[in-house]
């Protein structure tokens, strides 16, 4: 059992007695901010521009056709930009719900590549080793450390990486130590990415199936085709006010887009509303409505979902459709027949979207839908065989995710005990 000793660090806490506490800017040999735009684009041969886009968990993404290539640079700057394999990319900026600042990367290999905007290069001195920073960023980043050294300005986040390297420190061991723990983690990570990966796979093949039992059932029907239009009174546009900082005990909150997800409705997904808005109560949801996105991705837009919930005091924002029925449609069987491949194939088509945005579907493009309208009582059975299998299928789901989200648990843990002494490896 080695000695340990009370680092002082919050985030570290013990570590074995041998290990230096340094700053980690004492560990940083350079350190470059990129200067490459993201629309740079050139010809065939030229080097790879690397971008946010690209990076993910202590990874990079590289497609095999990648099209951000460089152009219009002299040779001087280009040569600066290029990478070298070790080299540590970290996000530093960025602006959006998917935007992960403070993620870092390792470049590795020989392919020719230069950064873009938004993301700094680190180079390591020689006593460390990169890939033991890069686990170190990750458990930095994970833990939520980062973000005391974000700031959020018109929606764009910057991390102050000059601030968290002077302050932050780290329990550094010798090189040979660092190559042990490197060559632990990697391969232990390789292992759990790899159940990860296989549950995702699985994952998909439900969804798949689940569409395929949901489209059979509702175009199996002997009943004729109609328009959408022939079982809609209604449908009406939400609203988006300014969002409030505060949350009073009167106040009143609007849906996210996210709220509408893949057929079930997120209650939780709102943001509360500033209490000198006039808000027009007559948006406000109720159990039973229809909801459908009105924007998103193309593969998303179009998305419903049924109010299974109370959630007072709630409207709905603009970038979602309320959809109210006649007698001639029963609600629980129109959430399946919208979620089918054969209405799904529809509305990607009919979305409609300028570069550099999220497609919208219309009034009219949901009124042209093409529908399949059986009577009353084999909706109802249809429906009710549908709630049956596809919740014995969303279980199966869920068993998966709460796998993959223990995975995911124990891969951050054993980073944290290993990076920090706490378990050798």
């Amino acid at each position: 059992m080695r000695e340990m000793k009370d680092s002082g660090i919050e985030w570290i806490g013990d570590a074995p007695q041998n290990w230096q506490l340094v700053r980690i800017k004492v560990c940083i040999s350079r350190r470059d901010s990129g200067a490459w735009g993201e629309e740079a684009m050139g010809e065939p041969g030229d080097c790879v521009c690397i971008r946010v886009a690209d990076m993910d968990y202590n990874r990079l993404r590289l497609k095999d056709d990648l099209p951000f290539t460089y152009r219009n640079y002299e040779e001087k700057v280009i040569e600066s930009l290029k990478l070298a394999d070790g080299d540590i990319l970290i996000e530093k900026s960025g602006g959006g719900e998917k935007t992960l600042v403070g993620r870092a990367v390792m470049f590795r290999g020989t392919l020719q590549a230069v950064f873009a905007n938004f993301m700094e290069r680190i180079r390591c001195r020689d006593f460390v080793r990169s890939r033991f920073l890069l686990y170190i960023l990750a458990v930095l980043y994970q833990s939520g450390y980062i973000k005391n050294y974000i700031k959020q300005t018109t929606g764009i986040q910057n991390l102050d990486i000059s601030s968290m390297f002077s302050k932050e420190y780290l329990a550094l061991p010798p090189v040979v130590v660092q190559d042990r723990i490197t060559d632990y983690l990697d391969r232990k990570c390789s292992q759990i990415d790899a159940i990860i990966a296989r549950q995702q796979e699985v994952i998909e093949k439900l969804k798949a199936y689940k569409l395929s039992v949901i489209t059979e059932a509702v175009t199996s029907t002997d009943s004729q085709m109609c328009r959408f239009r022939n079982c809609i009174t209604t449908i009406e546009q939400g609203w988006s006010p300014a969002p409030a900082e505060i949350v009073g005990e009167e106040g009143w909150f609007v849906l996210s887009l996210s709220a509408v997800k893949n057929g079930k409705f997120i209650k939780l997904s709102k943001k509360p509303i500033d209490a000198n808005e006039n808000i027009p109560t007559k948006l406000s949801i109720k159990v039973g409505d229809l909801l459908m996105t009105r924007s998103n991705t193309r593969e998303l837009v179009g998305d419903v979902c049924l109010v299974d919930s109370d959630c007072p005091k709630t409207i709905f924002s603009d970038l979602i459709y309320r959809i109210s029925l006649n007698d001639t449609l029963l609600p629980c069987y129109a959430i399946f027949l919208l979620q089918s491949a054969f209405i799904r194939q529809q509305i990607q088509e009919s979305a409609r979207g300028s570069s550099g945005t999220m497609p919208k579907i219309s009034h009219k493009s949901i009124k042209n839908l093409n529908i399949y309208l059986p009577s009353i009582p084999e909706q109802r059975e249809i429906s009710g065989f549908l709630r049956n299998k596809c919740n014995c299928i969303d279980t199966c789901i869920q068993e998966k995710e709460r796998l993959i989200k223990k995975l995911t648990a124990y891969k951050k843990s054993l980073i944290y005990e290993v990076v920090t002494g706490k378990k050798e490896a």
